[in-house]
């Protein structure tokens, strides 16, 4: 039963990222009523920005970028945490507005429109970040490991399995209370 723990917290982890993800899903063919096959991508978007915001290793030349990088790097994630999904959000507003056309036409074109702003996204992922593996800086009050009852887990799955219960409850108190 010890060895089965770890999986357990390891895939309640990611199950509550995904839950993150489909909850932002659910909601948008809920108020939409439409299937947005492009929600991953911009997901994934918000996570690159929040990635650059990090690092800010395409200013690493100029005064800005000197000083940005002797920023705190606990100051620099929680304003990836902020930023990021604002500047995601604005992807998807733009995309928003390319799908209004679509609106009271056949389901199936705002599929295809959605199915081809994901191809688009990913693509530029890929030019703006390249292909290869990424490494996102922490604090190092969430990096490295914690020993609970005998097991040891990543204080930063803990926080994002933490973070993802916090967004989920609160959307479920702006649905519920507003």
């Amino acid at each position: 039963m010890v060895q089965l723990v770890p999986h357990l917290v390891n895939g309640l982890t990611l199950g509550l990222l995904f839950a993150l993800i489909a909850l932002g899903f659910t909601l948008i063919v809920g108020v939409m009523e439409v299937i947005n096959l492009a929600h991953g991508s911009l997901f994934a978007l918000g996570a690159y920005f929040a990635l650059t915001i990090l690092g800010a290793d395409h200013l690493s030349n100029s005064e800005f970028g000197i000083w940005w990088s002797q920023l705190p790097i606990a100051f620099r994630y929680c304003l990836a945490l902020i930023i990021a999904p604002l500047l995601a959000a604005i992807a998807g507003m733009v995309l928003e507005r390319a799908l209004r056309r679509t609106y009271g036409k056949a389901p199936l074109y705002g599929l295809l429109l959605t199915f081809g702003a994901a191809l688009v996204i990913e693509e530029l992922i890929r030019l703006g970040w390249g292909t290869g593996e990424q490494n996102l800086l922490l604090p190092q009050s969430i990096n490295g490991a914690v020993l609970i009852g005998g097991l040891i887990f990543s204080k930063y799955k803990i926080f994002a399995a933490g973070f993802a219960v916090f967004a989920i409850f609160a959307v479920w108190l702006f649905l519920e209370k507003t």
